[in-house]
C-alpha cells in the first residue's frame, strides 16, 4: 500500500515554534526571558512531555534520540488518553470487520462461483485476474472525477486516525491514485497471479485475494499502534494484497525463476521472497521511506499461511490419488 498525506502542520502562526531545532536553538537564559509557558508547537502538539534539555551534551542526545527511527512515537498513546480508550478500542471495530469477512468470504465464495456470472470464472480463471485489473483500473479513473471523490474518500482509502467506514479496509486494496503505483502493483499481479490463478482455481484464488487484501489492511492498522508509531498517515494500493499473491507463489514454486524489473534473482521464487520479506520488517521497525511496510509484511505473512495450507491440500490429494490407484 502506498501512504497518503491528508493534514499539513505548517499551521503559520505568530510567535510560535515550528521545528526542533527552533526550540533547541533557545537557551535557557532566553526562555526565562520570554516567559512562555507552554511550548506552542507541532512538537508540543504530539509530544506532551517535551522537556527543555539543558547543556549541549544532553541537547544532542535528545536530538539524536528524537531522529532515531526506532524510537517510539507517542503520538497515538496520548490520542487514546485524550479520549480515554485503549489499543483494543480504536482495533475492535476493524477487527471484528476483518474475521466477519474473512469467514463470510471463505464459506460463500464457492457457491458464488457456481452461479452465473461468476461461474464464467472457474471455466476461464485467467478472465478473473483480468477483472480484478479492471476494477483497479476503474477506482484509479474515478479519484480523477470530482463527484466522485465522496466515494472514493470513504471508501477508497484508509484513514487509520478516523477509519471513515470498515469496508475502507477492503476497498483501499483496491485503490490507487498514482499511475506508476497503478501500474507496478498490476504488473506484479499479472505476473504471479496468471500462474496462481490457473494452479488454485477461482474460488480458491478469489478467497485468498480478497481474505488478504483485508487482513494486510488490518495488519497497517495493528502494527504500528502496538509499534506505537503515528496512525497519521492514510495509506491505499493493493501492494499488501499482491504480496500474499507473491507469497503463495513462492511457496508452491520455490523454485521458479523470476526477476527483480527484469533483472533474474539467484535461487528463485523463494530467494526474492524472503528478502523483500526482511526489508518488508525492518522498513515497519525503522519506519524507512513513506512505504505502508506494515500491509506489506500483513500480505505477506497470510502468504505464508495459503501457500502452507494449499501444499497441505495437495499433497493430501497426490495421497489419496495414490491410495486409489494402489487399490
Amino acid at each position: 500500500m502506498f501512504p497518503f498525506r491528508l493534514f499539513s502542520t505548517n499551521l503559520g502562526l505568530k510567535n510560535h515554534f515550528f521545528s526542533n531545532s527552533n526550540i533547541l536553538s533557545l537557551s535557557v537564559k532566553n526562555i526565562k526571558q520570554q516567559r512562555i509557558s507552554p511550548f506552542r508547537s507541532n512538537v508540543q502538539v504530539l509530544q506532551s512531555n517535551f522537556i527543555p534539555i539543558r547543556g549541549y551534551i544532553k541537547r544532542t542526545v535528545y536530538q539524536v534520540t528524537l531522529n532515531s527511527p526506532l524510537r517510539r512515537s507517542t503520538t497515538w498513546k496520548s490520542y487514546n488518553q485524550f479520549y480515554n480508550r485503549s489499543n483494543w478500542d480504536k482495533l475492535k471495530k476493524p477487527f471484528l470487520f476483518t474475521v466477519a469477512f474473512c469467514v463470510a468470504t471463505t464459506f460463500i465464495t464457492p457457491y458464488v462461483m457456481n452461479v452465473a456470472p461468476f461461474s464464467y470464472f472457474k471455466r476461464n480463471p485467467q478472465a478473473l485476474l483480468w477483472s480484478i485489473i479492471g476494477v483497479n483500473g476503474a477506482v484509479f479513473l474515478m479519484w480523477r472525477i470530482p463527484r466522485l471523490q465522496w466515494f472514493t474518500m470513504r471508501y477508497g482509502i484508509l484513514f487509520k486516525d478516523n477509519i471513515q467506514s470498515s469496508w475502507s479496509l477492503l476497498g483501499s486494496a483496491f485503490s490507487h491514485q498514482n499511475f506508476f503505483h497503478f501500474f507496478i502493483n498490476m504488473l506484479a499481479l499479472q505476473s504471479f497471479g496468471s500462474t496462481l490463478v490457473a494452479y488454485l482455481g477461482a474460488s480458491n484464488f478469489t478467497i485468498m485475494y480478497l481474505n488478504s487484501a483485508v487482513i494486510s489492511s488490518f495488519a497497517s492498522l495493528a502494527i504500528p499502534t502496538f509499534l506505537g508509531t503515528s496512525l497519521s498517515v492514510a495509506s491505499l494500493g493493493a501492494s499488501g494484497a499482491i504480496f500474499s499473491v507473491f507469497g503463495v507463489f513462492s511457496y508452491l514454486f520455490p523454485n521458479a525463476a523470476v526477476g527483480f524489473f527484469f533483472i533474474p534473482v539467484p535461487g528463485g521464487s523463494w530467494t526474492l521472497f524472503l528478502g523483500t520479506t526482511i526489508w518488508n520488517v525492518v522498513g515497519t521497525v525503522l519506519r524507512w521511506g513513506t512505504f505502508d511496510y506494515a500491509a506489506h509484511l500483513g500480505g505477506s505473512i497470510c502468504g505464508l499461511a495459503y501457500g502452507y495450507w494449499y501444499n497441505r491440500k495437495r499433497k493430501e490429494q497426490i495421497r489419496k490419488r495414490r491410495v486409489v490407484i494402489d487399490f
